[in-house]
């Protein structure tokens, strides 16, 4: 009976070790994802998840990330000015919004056709301050006319050109609060959410494009680059991996138009 006891108590102790181990693979499977998140982001050649984080050898996977994290962190610390002006943030408070339609293909809610959708679309109460995402400067604010319909349709916009890599666009807005030429940071106000253009109901339609070329902007998922929710939560909010989250969609059309509406910084 002694035995039978002690069995059961090495049983239990070995169950919770067990438990123990598997929290910090998960944890660490975490950080991993998230590491290589934002190698992708800053332009790091993406290392194998399995490189990063081998769950066979705990010891070894939590040295492999606090490697790359030293990598990160000094590439960060000697490109200050690129990593402000990454888009990398909610434009929304968290809470204040709900994903009413993802990046990636979808059914026109106006002509009941597959299209390619190249943000999100975040609905929230009309009026919630909207946010600039990463530094830069505003290239456009304000309404486009008619002459360029798939702008028009966007109804007030704000277009932020974020450098060498990224422009972010918000779209639908109640009211502008920025003006071409402008210097923004993360987290100014640059407008109010609405339901001007081609709009159902009061939302704020987000995009990042990243620059591919001299004339090209192509779409990316924004929640990929949203570093203050997990990668994890942003795919399943948006229904999609982070692997796939960086695909490009040829986008060409537009930007020389854009272009000629650069301002000196």
């Amino acid at each position: 009976q002694e035995a039978q006891r002690v069995h059961q108590q090495l049983t239990r102790e070995r169950e919770g070790l067990l438990q123990k181990q598997r929290s910090l693979e998960a944890k660490l499977s975490a950080a991993g994802r998230e590491l290589r998140r934002l190698g992708l982001i800053l332009g790091f050649a993406p290392a194998a998840s399995e490189d990063l984080w081998a769950s066979e050898d705990l010891l070894q996977g939590a040295k492999n990330l606090l490697a790359r994290a030293d990598e990160l962190l000094a590439f960060a610390t000697n490109h200050r000015a690129m990593v402000a002006s990454l888009p990398a943030i909610c434009p929304l408070p968290r809470g204040s919004f709900e994903v009413s339609s993802a990046f990636g293909v979808r059914v026109s809610p106006f002509t009941g056709t597959y299209e390619r959708h190249k943000g999100v679309d975040l609905a929230a109460p009309a009026g919630l301050p909207v946010k600039a995402t990463g530094k830069g400067v505003v290239l456009f604010a304000g309404r486009v006319g008619p002459e360029n319909p798939p702008w028009a349709r966007l109804g007030n916009v704000v277009v932020i050109d974020h450098g060498e890599w990224f422009v972010t666009i918000f779209a639908h807005l109640k009211e502008v609060l920025v003006r071409p030429g402008q210097n923004v940071k993360r987290g100014d106000v640059i407008g109010a959410v609405g339901s001007t253009g081609w709009s159902t109901a009061p939302h704020l339609h987000y995009e990042v494009r990243r620059k591919v070329g001299d004339n090209k902007l192509v779409p990316t998922d924004p929640f990929f680059f949203m570093l203050d929710y997990p990668v994890t939560e942003g795919a399943k909010a948006v229904g999609g991996e982070e692997d796939t989250a960086l695909d490009l969609l040829p986008e060409e059309e537009h930007w020389p138009w854009l272009k000629t509406k650069r301002y000196p910084r």
